[in-house]
């Protein structure tokens, strides 16, 4: 369906912020709730002829977006989600910022990039829930390796002086979070089983030998299912491990490097995963050798090495078909 209207909304907490390029006219804010929603819908029949070719441009901004876009689907009104970074550097230069301002430049961007900009749907609620739960998860682990962290370094400055009560505290709260790092991952995996596509889909990202756990379902989050990315490449590129020429004119000529514009998530889980890999699969040591030898850094190899098991993930689910280890002759 062709894109004849687009409204640029900016998305917080509490308030929407919307605006219409064509017809250059604003929506004062209004609750980001039902009240607000229904008020939204009201303006737009009465501004608009045929709700059909209207395209709702909003940023990612987490789970502030959850209700409006369930909401515009139940209207059957088409959104698509961009980056904040991706409009902010449309904008060019600009002075000052404020709420309604945003919406406006949203909708500006939106009309600039119709011919390339895809509708989305929303999530279904069992990915939102996995989506929860991993976050949650992840939150427990990093309190566990900070106060990990902190007695280590108490311990290996003061010894014997490190006061008894809060060390058994400290040890007291990394067992609990311990305990409740595995009630996470066991919900996890009981919400996967409940769904079909997603277990199918995560049991074979893990038959590719260093895929984890953690960074198997962080595939099927980041991807939604793998239905978000259509190009290995792209999804390479978003976990920052594309390599990109570095240059300009005759004066600046830098190596090839990888942006650090990236899910700095998937990139250390990624990380992680190249180095089990190194060690378990000939293939992928026999390849991570053979780089350095010709004198490529390490971290230049390993990030090869990163881009194959993502496009051996990518392969296994498009095959539905568990990966299996190839054995030297």
């Amino acid at each position: 369906m062709k894109v004849t209207t687009i409204m640029g909304m900016d998305v917080s907490k509490k308030t929407l912020d919307c605006h219409l390029f064509l017809l250059q006219k604003s929506l004062p804010a209004v609750s980001n709730d039902s009240k607000g929603f229904k008020t939204i819908n009201r303006w737009l029949k009465k501004e608009l002829k045929s709700l059909d070719g209207l395209l709702v441009v909003m940023e990612y901004t987490g789970i502030y977006t959850y209700r409006i876009e369930h909401f515009l689907e139940q209207q059957q009104i088409r959104f698509v989600k961009r980056p904040a970074l991706d409009i902010k550097r449309s904008m060019g230069m600009v002075r000052g910022k404020s709420d309604k301002v945003d919406a406006r430049f949203i909708s500006k961007y939106g009309w600039m990039r119709k011919e390339e900009l895809r509708p989305m749907t929303p999530l279904s609620d069992t990915q939102f829930e996995l989506q929860q739960l991993m976050n949650h998860r992840d939150k427990l682990v990093a309190d566990h390796a900070s106060y990990q962290c902190k007695l280590n370094e108490l311990v290996s400055q003061i010894g014997e002086k490190v006061n008894e009560k809060m060390k058994a505290s400290m040890k007291y709260v990394m067992e609990v979070l311990a305990q409740e790092v595995k009630e996470a991952e066991r919900a996890i995996k009981e919400l996967l089983r409940s769904d079909a596509s997603l277990q199918t889909n995560y049991e074979l990202a893990c038959s590719v030998t260093g895929i984890g756990f953690a960074t198997a379902v962080h595939f099927l989050i980041t991807t939604e299912n793998f239905t978000r990315f259509n190009e290995v490449r792209k999804f390479i590129c978003y976990c920052g491990v594309a390599p990109f020429e570095h240059s300009s004119g005759t004066s600046i000529r830098g190596k090839t490097r990888v942006s650090h514009l990236a899910n700095k998530k998937l990139k250390a889980l990624l990380t992680m995963a190249a180095f089990s890999a190194i060690q378990h699969d000939p293939e992928l040591k026999a390849k991570y050798k053979q780089k350095v030898k010709e004198g490529k850094a390490k971290m230049c190899a390993l990030n090869i090495i990163r881009a194959k098991l993502i496009e051996r993930v990518f392969a296994v689910i498009r095959k539905q078909k568990a990966y299996e280890i190839r054995l030297a002759a």
